[in-house]
This record gives structure tokens, C-alpha cells and sequence, in this order.
């Protein structure tokens, strides 16, 4: 009997691995690399509206997602510069906003006040 042939190792699958935080990726369609920005959203509904994202330089533009998990309505301020988006988010609903320039965002709930506003948000920043 002859030797056996040595075996091959099998490749591992690069299967991208979800996690909060930052992240950056490619594109290959539109050859832009774009960074994502996420986090979840618990505050107290009718208490302060609470900044989740300030932009410390440059406004970029980005692709904001907004996911409001309970039954209290929403209310996302958007600051772009000089001029201000408000959206409302409704109960158990998801938006999705394309905005040229983002310099904030803030989240205000109104609701009952022994309940609490849960969510998450995605803002997605496009990089030439």
C-alpha cells in the first residue's frame, strides 16, 4: 500500500459576525465605503429628550433607521446644520430617513410616565 495523501484543511466560511458598535464596509456596487453607527434607545417616556449621536467636526451624510419596540410614540430631532428634522416614530414602527448632512440626534418619547421607550437606532455615514 502506498501513502495516504495528506488532507486539506476546509476553508472557513467569512461570514460577517453582527455586533453593535462601529463598523466599515465596502460597497462594491456604488466603490464607497460607508460606516454604520448603531445602538438601542431606554430612556423614560416624558422625561428629557436624550442626544444618541453628535457629529464632532464634519456633518457627514448618512442613512438614519430609527426602530421604536414599545408603545409609546417617538420623537426623533434631527439636527442638520442649521435646520432642524423632527420625525415621529410610531408604536412598534421602523423609519428610515437619507439625509445629506447630520450634525445630532435626539430622541424624545411621550407616553405614560411609569413606562419605558425602548428601541434602536442605525446611522449609516457614507465615505468617498
Amino acid at each position: 500500500m502506498g501513502a495516504a495523501a495528506p488532507r486539506r484543511k476546509k476553508a472557513r466560511s467569512r461570514r460577517p459576525i453582527r455586533r453593535r458598535g462601529r463598523r466599515r464596509r465596502f460597497d462594491p456596487g456604488r466603490r464607497a465605503y460607508y460606516e454604520e453607527i448603531c445602538g438601542t434607545i431606554f430612556q423614560k417616556c416624558d422625561s428629557q429628550p436624550q442626544v444618541y449621536f453628535r457629529a464632532i467636526e464634519m456633518q457627514p451624510s448618512a442613512t438614519v433607521k430609527l426602530q421604536n419596540d414599545t408603545n409609546c410614540v417617538m420623537e426623533a430631532i434631527i439636527k442638520l446644520g442649521t435646520k432642524e428634522v423632527v420625525q415621529l416614530v410610531g408604536q412598534s414602527q421602523q423609519i428610515s430617513l437619507v439625509l445629506p448632512s447630520i450634525s445630532s440626534l435626539t430622541i424624545r418619547c411621550s407616553g405614560e410616565d411609569s413606562t419605558q421607550c425602548r428601541g434602536c437606532y442605525i446611522i449609516r455615514f457614507r465615505r468617498a
